[in-house]
């Protein structure tokens, strides 16, 4: 006898090795469509294993190999031996629905359904079989048997929820989901990833529609628990339905005092669609909830100066309006200190003092200071310092901002922070009439992990490479580079007569399509914004500059959102993504248009 077990512990990695090497092959054979050989190796497997999966590839592979009769016979003979096993009952009933015979399958199917067990366990593992094999009726069935079996009226909600969802039976779903909600408020969470789930699949919008019913109906009543203005903020929000949103957040909070972060949703979701009034009343709600047990304030006070700041970017506003602004901005730094967490305050800080109130030497000694900020890490360093050398080109400094150009990109030559610098560095060749150095640099950045880099880079090389003469006169190209850079500098008004000198010369038609989209940008940037879409409309319909008609589709596009013409922004969106498909904008066109069809 100890012989034996000795002889059968040393052959036991022997069988091991020879049913793994078994199951390799039974699953090449499947991938590779030979059903017969595969449904043959499963089925010994099977008998050596019990293990149902090798079952369920064994009667695939009959069905794919269109042997019906004999995967009926094979689960007949196997029922006949073990009638209290469902999972055969179960595949039987499959058997039949591939060859078209529903009856029987619903007879097989009943059958399974009736030998449950009063057990959970069993009850969940039947219906999931349904569902393996998308019976999803079946296993509704499943689950309204198991209530009675363990006399539970209210079991299995979320499942039974699951199964109309996938059936797409979207109101007997919401009802049980709501049941749920109800019950648990804290499957919050769940019950939204599953709604997001539904939605993406329905195209008709028939998810909406029931939605937006059936919270009406609930919000009728005057005790409607307070999980459902949770759940209508997270909808509001998937519709980009802001003040809706921020409305019942306040009823919300109303009720549940800790539920802050829902003003903080509706505020971050707001400012990232340019809704920046109000994402500033909703971070507005959190400051009104006072500093103590509110982990909210200190992100809520630096949002809202971020948001005005976009807000004045977004219209014409005052000096009195940015001066203002500068002020909040520098007292909270005082309250605050300069760290790490600070520093895009610095930087908003000095961005207003250099751009929009003409006190650069001001905005340098703020990006100083912040620089020699204790322990600040690396990336918020180079941050700091990348500013402070795009302030140093903007105040007629190039050779200081070159050598912090270098020093970054040095510090960084394997990242997306080296890259920009590199980037930026070369422009400021370019600007100064280093073209051919320029454009040495823009061709090494054309791989460049980052897309806008990368982008930037193949543009910038294509155009010099299309108008630089090597033995030639580029007085042209060396004046609109010195013009750039007057717009890199917001000196629009000397820079728009030079301009429109170099639309009206002689020069090549690529230098003339380029000046003219550099006016429609500068018009832009003075709010003329139907001015600039005449320009662009012009380029887009004339040019013969496949790369100059895209820059101009891609321009005017995102103008006419500004106009809130959404009807031609998308029109012309689909076009650059149909027509200009090579282009260095169509990704990111596609992806506008993605987003604005949403809103």
């Amino acid at each position: 006898m100890k012989l034996i077990i000795t002889l059968l512990i040393a052959l036991l990695p022997l069988f091991a090795q020879a049913q793994q090497s078994d199951t390799q092959l039974a699953y090449t054979y499947y991938q590779n469509k030979e059903y017969d050989k595969a449904a043959e190796l499963f089925l010994k497997l099977y008998e050596r294993t019990r293990s149902s999966n090798f079952l369920d590839y064994h009667i695939i592979s009959l069905i794919n190999g269109q042997h019906y009769d004999k995967a009926e016979e094979t689960l007949k003979k196997l029922i006949k031996a073990d009638d209290g096993n469902k999972e055969f009952l179960i595949n039987l009933g499959y058997v039949y629905l591939q060859q078209g015979k529903p009856k029987k399958a619903d007879d097989s199917f009943q059958k399974a359904i009736d030998k449950l067990a009063p057990s959970s366990t069993d009850i969940i593992r039947l219906a999931y079989r349904f569902r393996d094999i998308r019976e999803y009726e079946w296993a509704v069935k499943t689950y309204e048997k198991g209530r009675i079996l363990v006399k539970k009226p209210d079991a299995f909600i979320s499942e039974l929820g699951d199964c109309y969802m996938m059936e797409r039976n979207y109101e007997k779903m919401f009802d049980l989901f709501m049941q749920e909600l109800e019950k648990d408020p804290s499957s919050i969470n769940n019950i939204t990833s599953k709604l997001s789930f539904a939605r993406s699949y329905d195209i008709i919008n028939s998810v909406d529609t029931v939605l937006d019913r059936k919270l009406a109906q609930i919000f009728k009543s005057p005790d409607y628990n307070p999980v459902f203005d949770e759940l209508a903020v997270w909808y509001d929000l998937q519709k980009k339905e802001f003040t809706s949103a921020l409305k019942h957040a306040v009823r919300l909070n109303a009720k549940l005092p800790e539920k802050l972060y829902t003003f903080y949703s509706v505020a971050q979701n707001a400012a990232r669609s340019g809704q920046y009034t109000i994402a500033r009343q909703a971070y507005g709600k959190i400051l009104e909830k006072g500093k103590e047990d509110n982990q909210y304030y200190s992100l809520a006070e630096k949002e809202t100066l971020n948001c005005k700041f976009q807000e004045y970017n977004q219209q014409k506003s005052k000096p009195e309006q940015y001066s203002a602004l500068a002020a909040e901005c520098a007292a909270y730094l005082q309250q605050n200190t300069y760290n790490n967490t600070n520093t895009d305050i610095a930087i908003l800080l000095s961005d207003i003092y250099a751009y929009h109130l003409s006190l650069p030497d001001s905005a340098n000694q703020v990006l100083q200071r912040a620089e020699k900020t204790r322990m600040i890490n690396n990336n918020t360093l180079y941050t700091v310092k990348s500013k402070r050398a795009d302030l140093l080109t903007y105040m007629d400094n190039p050779w200081e901002a070159t050598i912090l150009y270098t020093q970054i990109e040095k510090a960084n030559p394997n990242n997306d922070i080296g890259y920009e610098a590199k980037l930026k560095k070369a422009r400021l060749a370019y600007y100064s009439g280093d073209i051919l150095w320029a454009k040495a640099q823009f061709d090494v950045l054309k791989g460049a992990t980052t897309k806008l880099i990368s982008n930037d880079a193949i543009k910038m090389s294509h155009f010099i490479n299309m108008n630089y003469e090597k033995d030639g006169d580029n007085s042209a190209l060396e004046k609109l580079a010195a013009t750039e850079y007057q717009i890199y500098k917001k000196q629009y008004q000397a820079a728009l007569p030079v301009l429109d000198s170099l639309m009206g010369s002689n020069s090549s038609p690529e230098i003339t399509d380029y000046t003219a989209l550099l006016k429609a940008k500068v018009l832009c940037e003075e709010f003329k914004y139907q001015e600039a879409a005449e320009i662009l409309e012009k380029l887009k319909n004339e040019s013969e500059q496949v790369y100059i008609q895209a820059e101009a589709i891609y321009e005017l596009a995102a103008l006419k959102v500004k106009m809130n013409d959404k009807t031609q922004a998308l029109a012309l969106y689909k076009q650059l993504v149909s027509e200009y498909s090579g282009s260095v904008y169509s990704v990111e066109g596609g992806r506008l248009y993605r987003e604005l069809e949403k809103n």
